[in-house]
């Protein structure tokens, strides 16, 4: 698709990015962008494995749809990355969250403040219409993004600080007292590590799970997680094919009841890395100290099965004080905060038309000025 944005006397080649499908040039093209943008950001942070990131992309799920498009000069410079996603109607969520869909818009330093990000947004925004989303929803983490979307009055919705703790720096100290509180306190609950969900604890695990993480402070965002036994068994494979292993821990009471559950993914080619998803402990199970033995438990785990891991990251909602506290005391650090914005999509659609239409008019207007005429 070739587009003409004539108040910059530039033409732009949109090119649909599928990663099983890509060119070797659209990957490089890709790396390149996202590369050079993370780094701006970044400036000293290990860039992302490109095998790793690769194989992330290709993996596709039943469960959502990702669509994603690379936007090119006219000498073939990579100018923008475009993606939107939604949940499939095979997702369990998908009756809940089917008006909802996620934009992103990354465009590289040499082609900001020009009104290119709007005008790829508008092209976006035309394909929710299409598609019959009615609310838009975009994830930011840097300042740029941010800013962009408060200039368009997004209102938002949800934030998650990142937090990170490298492996010198764990309180094994408090970790040994948690351990030995929870065995003393409470000797009859167990806990138990798997990869794929055991079939016999499948249905509860799925219900428990459901219930713990849409307890999580989500701020006033849009979105219900709901996890099935088909839905889990799908992930489990989708992390396998992502070259991702997945492990989750669960505490079990004497009745059987699943109490608390914590996660951790680890990819073989960031070998240096383990993201801990999410802890959460069930609503009548609190008050116990299952989220801090869990936690201890798992970095037990984690420096069992993965000696070479340098750190750990995991995120949450900033007003989580009780984990906020745990992960402090364990020794995490908090790096960065991700916002969430969101949008009715009529809303949305007339602001991005009337700033276009500014920028036109200023566009023009410079232009006449320059002018020997």
């Amino acid at each position: 698709m070739k587009l003409n944005l004539e108040w910059l006397s530039i033409d732009l080649l949109l090119e649909e990015f599928i990663p099983r499908e890509a060119t070797d040039e659209l990957w490089q093209a890709y790396f390149n962008l996202s590369e050079s943008i993370f780094l701006e950001f970044n400036p000293n942070a290990r860039v992302p494995n490109r095998e790793a990131s690769k194989r992330l992309l290709s993996a596709t799920s039943p469960l959502y749809k990702v669509q994603r498009t690379i936007v090119f000069d006219e000498i073939r410079t990579p100018v923008a990355f475009l993606s939107i996603s939604y949940d499939t109607e095979l997702s369990p969520s998908y009756e809940h969250d089917q008006h909802l869909c996620q934009v992103n818009v990354r465009i590289a330093k040499a082609f900001r403040r020009k009104g290119i990000a709007l005008y790829l947004l508008k092209i976006l925004l035309d394909t929710v219409a299409f598609l019959e989303k009615d609310t838009v929803q975009a994830e930011v983490e840097n300042k740029v993004g941010k800013a962009f979307c408060k200039s368009l009055n997004g209102e938002l919705v949800h934030e998650e600080t990142q937090h990170r703790m490298y492996m010198e720096d764990v309180n094994w100290e408090i970790v040994e007292e948690w351990l030995a509180k929870g065995k003393e306190k409470f000797p009859d609950t167990t806990y138990e590590l798997f990869r794929d969900c055991p079939d016999t604890d499948i249905e509860a695990f799925c219900e428990t799970y459901t219930e713990i993480i849409n307890e999580r402070p989500t701020g006033e965002m849009e979105q219900t997680i709901i996890t099935t036994p088909e839905s889990r068994r799908v992930e489990e494979q989708n992390m396998k094919k992502k070259g991702i292993d997945w492990y989750t821990m669960i505490s079990r009471e004497k009745n059987g009841e699943i109490s608390a559950l914590t996660d951790l993914m680890h990819n073989l080619k960031e070998p240096h890395k383990i993201i801990q998803y999410f802890t959460g402990v069930s609503a009548k199970h609190r008050r116990k100290g299952l989220a801090k033995r869990i936690k201890a438990e798992m970095l037990i785990v984690i420096k069992k099965l993965f000696p070479d891991v340098e750190y750990i990251t995991t995120t949450m909602a900033p007003n989580n004080r009780p984990m906020m506290a745990i992960n402090e005391q364990l020794g995490f650090k908090s790096r960065k905060t991700t916002d969430m914005y969101q949008w009715a999509l009529p809303d949305l659609l007339k602001l991005v038309d009337d700033h276009l239409s500014s920028t036109k008019k200023k566009r023009n207007k410079d232009c006449q000025k320059d002018s020997p005429l």
